[in-house]
């Protein structure tokens, strides 16, 4: 499971680096082993979605707001 959550990480075009925290040797070979998986994007669109967080406010209610006027363009 680490190493899927690292490699998602390292597959993101903002994330330059990822900073582990292993105690044991066997934790630090697990997250290095992180760096030859590779997501195809079928696997990363389902791990997006998976860990896609609602949208706070006041973005979740400016789209709210903004529906009506949408709804105007398009008619």
């Amino acid at each position: 499971m680490a190493q899927i959550a690292l490699a998602w990480l390292l597959h993101q075009k903002p994330v330059t680096s990822v900073i582990i925290g292993a105690k044991r040797v066997n934790q630090l070979d697990d997250n290095i082993a992180a760096t030859k998986v590779r997501l195809n994007e079928d696997e990363l669109a389902a791990l997006d979605e998976v860990s896609q967080l609602p949208a706070e406010y006041p973005g979740w209610m400016l789209n709210r707001q903004g529906e009506y006027r949408k709804n105007q363009l398009k008619g």
